[in-house]
């Protein structure tokens, strides 16, 4: 191959793996960090509670606050799920009536729910806008199943990937995190009957679980 040629082929492929890196849309916990998260709230009970504005299906601790995995109901429509400490949404997915956020406070990843597309990645004071390829390959969808159940959540080139929510026809769902649609990682079924179970998961196969007491 002449010298110029194989410099353009170089060139190529580095162009190529460039545009193929990871977009870096929220932090990601280490597994341990996760394994205390879990050693430090799994003896927090699930509670329900209902009030005229709102409802919080989730754990508290023995003052009444929101401190482990939870789902925020609020009376206007708008939802917080995932990780609370000292009764902020610490890690998880929050969704209004025109956006779905994704990640911590001050580092997420913003997505239209009208189009489904993501929008901007707001990370240390600073929103970065998404363009080229990540705008298309990354998605929040909502996917409907034959068995009835259904999928909300972030997908990458069309499979479940990132955080979602996924509703079973009797009722449970599961929130935690998918790759290449499959559960991999840690999260929180919520039953019908609301109770809880926290754990980590590969697949339908569960690693560790605890199932929180209800009060």
């Amino acid at each position: 191959m002449k010298p110029l040629a194989l410099a353009l082929l170089l060139m190529a492929c580095a162009t190529a793996h460039a545009q193929h890196t990871p977009l870096n849309k929220y932090p990601i916990a280490p597994e341990a960090f996760e394994h205390v998260f879990l050693d430090h709230v799994e003896g927090n009970a699930s509670h329900l509670v209902v009030n005229t504005t709102a409802q919080f299906l989730g754990q508290m601790n023995e003052r009444g606050i929101m401190n482990g995995y939870g789902m925020f109901l609020a009376s206007d429509g708008g939802q917080r799920i995932g990780q609370f400490r000292a009764g902020q949404l610490i890690m998880g997915i929050t969704m209004g009536r025109d956006m779905a956020v994704v990640g911590t406070p001050d580092h997420y990843a913003a997505y239209s729910l009208a189009t489904g597309h993501i929008e901007y990645v707001f990370r240390a004071n600073d929103k970065v806008v998404v363009s080229g390829a990540d705008l298309d390959e990354h998605m929040f969808v909502s996917m409907q199943y034959s068995n009835g159940d259904r999928y909300i959540g972030e997908c990458y080139r069309g499979q479940r990937h990132g955080y979602g929510i996924y509703y079973y026809a009797n009722g449970d769902y599961w929130y935690g995190q998918y790759h290449k649609d499959l559960r991999l990682g840690f999260g929180c079924l919520f039953t019908a009957s609301n109770t809880l179970a926290i754990g980590q998961w590969s697949g339908e196969d569960v690693r560790r679980l605890h199932k929180i007491k209800t009060k």
